[in-house]
């Protein structure tokens, strides 16, 4: 019989795996969610594939402001033990390019298979759940809700940050652990779209584009990389955004200058371009301007290069000036776009920011401020990379702080 009682407050990703492994433990767990059902956030995570770890693990993959705590729970926590902790539940992985997948392709089995887990258990779910306030008693936590009170040994926190509000995540966890003695790390938005000026992508919305994307922030070379850039109305989103978003949406917020550069041939060098495009003008000069890029370069976005470099689009390229020209061939290699700020919480997939990792034990998740107290999953201050690095995360995080939380203390009365 279960001798321990854990409380998981936030049903998301985190909480469950939690749930299971206090579970497995032995102990009595109860996970109180305040949203209608558990496990929205999760059954859209990776276009809802859920790409829930991925085979090159590193603390280098996150963002936080103490990266030697990631480092110790992703040593505790690697990539086999956590598909291993799947396959335990019936989740068979699959793997392309690093990124695991559930072999069934569907985010929505990865839920289900928690919340059979969680069934076989006895453990119990608590929905509609809104957790008013939580006080430290002698033998645990008393916690107020709108469903009445509940008594726990071992607190586990798992609420989520405050990215994609409308899957339940409202920033609420970090006042009850504010109120618990935690400071928080300002959090924003990260991995999400960012905002341009107008004027340099007027037209483009919609279209999509390989091209290396590099950041600069006050001039200066700060994160670059290659992928599909997506052009949506009012600037730019995709992967390669997502990817340097947490260091754009940091310097906007310290009032630096943002500038993304973009490279719409990333696999040339510079002098295989000039070579390519003198081939093609020897080739194809016959051609109007406006149809010698097409091909090479969607039909909108030729037109707005063009456009941007201030040429004639119907005149053939022969009759083009040569400086002119050279002009345009590097802006299709540095198109440049000064950017005006970023998406809010609702367009972005986590938060950066939350609870600070140096007040936690990175060995538990246990909390130096409140013996008892466990933090995990997005709430604390690390966000990682896209490529399941947040989900490893909440795993990760969850699992160490249920395993601690599960062997504290006995049942309360």
């Amino acid at each position: 019989m279960p001798n321990r009682k854990v409380c998981i407050i936030g049903g998301g990703a985190a909480g469950l795996a939690a749930a299971v492994t206090a579970a497995k433990a032995g102990a009595q767990v109860v996970v109180l969610e305040h949203g209608e059902r558990v496990g929205k956030k999760l059954l859209s995570t990776g276009n809802g594939r859920c790409n829930y770890t991925n085979a090159v693990l590193s603390a280098d993959r996150y963002f936080s402001g103490c990266p030697a705590a990631v480092e110790t729970v992703l040593l505790h926590y690697p990539t086999e033990k956590i598909l291993a902790f799947f396959e335990n539940i019936g989740v068979s992985p699959v793997q392309k390019d690093g990124y695991y997948y559930p072999a069934s392709g569907q985010a929505a089995a990865v839920l289900s298979c928690l919340l059979s887990e969680c069934g076989h258990r006895s453990v119990e779910i608590c929905c509609n759940t809104q957790v008013n306030a939580v006080t430290p008693v002698s033998s645990g936590f008393s916690i107020d809700s709108n469903e009445g009170r509940f008594f726990c040994n071992s607190l586990i926190l798992a609420c989520g940050g405050q990215a994609a509000p409308a899957t339940g995540s409202d920033g609420s966890g970090y006042v009850l652990a504010k109120g618990l003695g935690h400071s928080i790390r300002r959090p924003f938005p990260a991995l999400t779209a960012l905002k341009a000026e107008a004027r340099r992508l007027k037209g483009l919305a919609g279209l999509r584009a390989h091209a290396g994307v590099s950041l600069y922030i006050n001039g200066r070379l700060a994160g670059k990389d290659v992928g599909e850039v997506q052009f949506v109305e009012g600037g730019l989103s995709g992967i390669v955004v997502f990817q340097l978003s947490h260091r754009a949406v940091e310097a906007f917020l310290q009032k630096k200058r943002v500038e993304l550069r973009l490279n719409f041939l990333p696999e040339m060098t510079s002098g295989q371009a000039a070579s390519f495009f003198a081939r093609r003008r020897r080739q194809l000069g016959y051609k109007e301007l406006a149809e010698w890029g097409i091909g090479l370069f969607h039909k909108k976005l030729w037109l707005q290069l063009i456009k941007e470099a201030g040429m004639p689009p119907l005149v053939p390229v022969w009759k083009q000036e040569p400086a002119a020209m050279a002009a345009l061939q590097a802006m299709t290699r540095d198109f440049r776009v000064p950017m005006s700020g970023y998406f809010g919480f609702e367009r972005a997939q986590v938060s950066a920011g939350g609870v600070d990792l140096r007040e936690i034990n990175p060995d538990t998740m246990e909390s130096k401020k409140r013996p008892g107290l466990y933090l995990c999953g997005e709430l604390l201050d690390v966000d990682g990379l896209c490529g399941g690095y947040n989900l490893h995360w909440a795993w990760a995080s969850a699992m160490a702080a249920a395993a601690a939380a599960a062997h504290r203390g006995r049942n309360l009365p």
